[in-house]
């Protein structure tokens, strides 16, 4: 299979690029600026911030949530989560500042607090499509990290994940969410509702092309819906009788027209070619052995088709074919 983009940063809806030093060095005006409360304040605390007067706590907020923007820019996560803790305690209405700190979260493996921070920023804004899409992304990942050890919380939480999806997508329609959304789909075996979702990716995409035909990235991300499509596809038909076996060759035959170099495309269109036409199932495995000639299961595919021949030589040749599977799936185990 096409290998899935795992970097959705880019929809962020973090601030931009601040054009000058976010911390200005700014001496506290003692005298005759601050009102008698403040300066008392001021005297009494040991604590920088509490002994900030209430006309520069903004400006500190404002300079603390620019730092913290700039470190998740600059990919140091935790720096980015210590100057947003600052900015939520003083000013917990920031959804901003939620989102940007439960994305830095999510980048260090931290889920569950990512999702506990983007439902912080989700139920301040309602309308935020990233706040709620990245919280189903941090339960996607979550759950990656959990289907071996909790393989039932893991389940859990991708039927979790699919929900937010479905929700953000209802607020504004994007072809990365429709994607997620159908990997969670495919996972938990709603292969249907994974087309649907994946026909909503392809032509929010094929849209976006039309506007910019050289953008190999769209490319790729039309290629993989294909690809994924056509799992779905083979899936549903259950068998070789199924006239949907056809329907799945054509959208494997589509991502290699964008993905001309997937060996995976070749390997899945084989394997649904096997229903069709074994001949050019064994041109397609063939071809990607040739593009990938390291991985066992497209050797061991080719000797289980070649062991049905009626020709002696062919048979002799599978049962080469599945012994150099064997082999090499033993030297990835290593």
């Amino acid at each position: 299979m096409l290998k899935v983009s795992s970097n959705y940063t880019s929809i962020l809806a973090t601030a931009s690029k601040p054009t000058s030093n976010p911390i200005r060095q700014k001496s506290l005006p003692f005298k005759g600026n601050i009102n008698k409360a403040d300066q008392d304040a001021f005297t009494r605390s040991t604590n920088p911030k509490e002994a900030l007067p209430k006309n520069l706590k903004a400006e500190y907020v404002k300079a603390l949530e620019q730092t913290g923007y700039s470190a998740f820019e600059q990919k140091d996560y935790k720096a980015c989560i210590a100057s947003l803790e600052e900015v939520v305690e003083i000013n917990p209405e920031s959804a901003k500042a939620w989102h940007a700190k439960a994305s830095a979260e999510k980048e260090l493996g931290l889920y569950e607090e990512a999702i506990q921070d983007y439902t912080r920023a989700f139920t301040l804004r309602p309308d935020s499509a990233n706040s709620i899409g990245l919280r189903g992304l941090s339960k996607t990942k979550y759950a990656q990290s959990l289907r071996k050890q909790d393989p039932e919380k893991a389940r859990e939480l991708y039927i979790s994940a699919i929900i937010d999806y479905s929700k953000s997508l209802e607020i504004k329609p994007n072809p990365d969410f429709y994607d997620l959304k159908a990997n969670a789909l495919m996972i938990t075996g709603r292969y249907e509702e994974a087309v649907k979702s994946l026909d909503e990716s392809i032509l929010l995409n094929e849209a976006e092309l039309e506007k910019q035909p050289d953008n190999k990235r769209l490319k790729v991300k039309l290629g993989d819906a294909h690809h994924k499509k056509g799992i779905c596809l083979y899936a549903i038909a259950g068998g070789p009788r199924s006239n949907v076996n056809i329907q799945a060759r054509d959208e494997f035959s589509k991502a290699i027209q964008y993905v001309p170099n997937s060996a995976n495309s070749y390997y899945e269109r084989a394997r649904v070619n096997r229903r069709i036409d074994i001949e050019e199932a064994k041109a397609d495995i063939e071809k990607a052995i040739e593009m990938a000639p390291k991985r066992a299961h497209y050797y061991r595919l080719l000797g289980d088709m070649l062991v049905m021949s009626d020709n002696e030589e062919e048979r002799q040749q599978g049962f080469d074919y599945i012994a150099t599977s064997i082999k090499l799936k033993q030297e990835e185990e290593q």
